[in-house]
């Protein structure tokens, strides 16, 4: 993942509100949200390595980002960060717990929001770049940086996450959440060049990142720490979970090929 923004606490049906871009080189192997562990949870498979980038059991939600941070060394024998989420899902270990568990200097860097509805901690930011710490009630957005980092995607992500909110009245539907929360999440404009970060991959590749949505063409891919990285690079997949106070948890996701929806959307309900 390279984009999350959810809202915690704001809605007074949903605890939890999450939007999430998957962005991905286009020839790593993966398969769309689906069922795993006969049902348990819902989320979809990186077939490389194996885990996932987000995904929900009833009352529960987890996502992962990488951090970009060219030219730090890989650490010895690394785990996969899809490992996160995925083990999450499985488990039934409480967000703080579970953040405290990880060896997290087996991971290249990442930030992983962890959920479980009435847990002490109920939303739960682990990371190697910083201590676990749980999340305050209100909206918030973490990219390829630190949680809330004012990157341009995540300000303006936030923003219209906020005004989205705003018209949920009520319980969440195709009109009032799913369709305006995809359009957030396919905004394709290029932040200003003044208000770039500077994660060392250049102000070309730094601007071609910015958007929301990513697409980024053959042979001018970010460079992959698996080798490579010519055959193009963006958004593969947006998702959107919603779990209500009751810890009925929906999950939609559309996949993407080189910027262009690939199937229809799937939605998933554990109630």
């Amino acid at each position: 993942m390279c984009l999350l923004l959810f809202a915690y606490r704001c809605h007074p049906e949903y605890p939890l509100l999450l939007l999430a871009n998957r962005d991905e080189f286009y020839d790593r192997p993966s398969t769309p949200a689906g069922p795993w562990a006969e049902g348990k949870f819902i989320a979809g498979r990186d077939l490389e390595a194996g885990g996932t980038w987000a995904g929900m059991a009833r009352g529960r939600a987890a996502a992962v980002t990488n951090i970009r941070e060219p030219g730090r060394p890989t650490p010895a024998e690394p785990l996969s960060r899809g490992d996160i989420p995925r083990n999450f899902l499985l488990s039934s270990m409480a967000p703080r717990h579970y953040a405290d568990s990880l060896q997290v200097s087996r991971y290249r860097g990442f930030n992983a929001l962890l959920f479980q509805l009435g847990a002490d901690s109920e939303l739960v930011c682990a990371g190697n770049r910083h201590t676990p710490f749980a999340f305050t009630t209100g909206v918030h957005g973490i990219s390829n940086g630190a949680p809330d980092a004012p990157w341009p995607k995540v300000e303006k992500g936030k923003a219209g996450l906020a005004r989205l909110i705003e018209g949920i009245d009520g319980a969440v539907s195709e009109d009032n959440f799913v369709s305006p929360a995809l359009e957030l999440l396919q905004d394709r404009a290029t932040a200003p060049p003044a208000q770039l970060p500077d994660t060392g991959v250049g102000h070309a590749m730094e601007m071609a990142l910015s958007p929301l949505f990513v697409q980024i063409e053959v042979g001018d891919s970010p460079e992959s720490p698996r080798g490579g990285g010519s055959g193009g690079y963006g958004t593969r997949a947006s998702t959107l979970i919603a779990i209500d106070r009751r810890g009925a948890s929906q999950l939609w996701e559309r996949t993407y090929i080189a910027g262009t929806a690939a199937e229809p959307l799937r939605h998933f309900s554990l109630d």
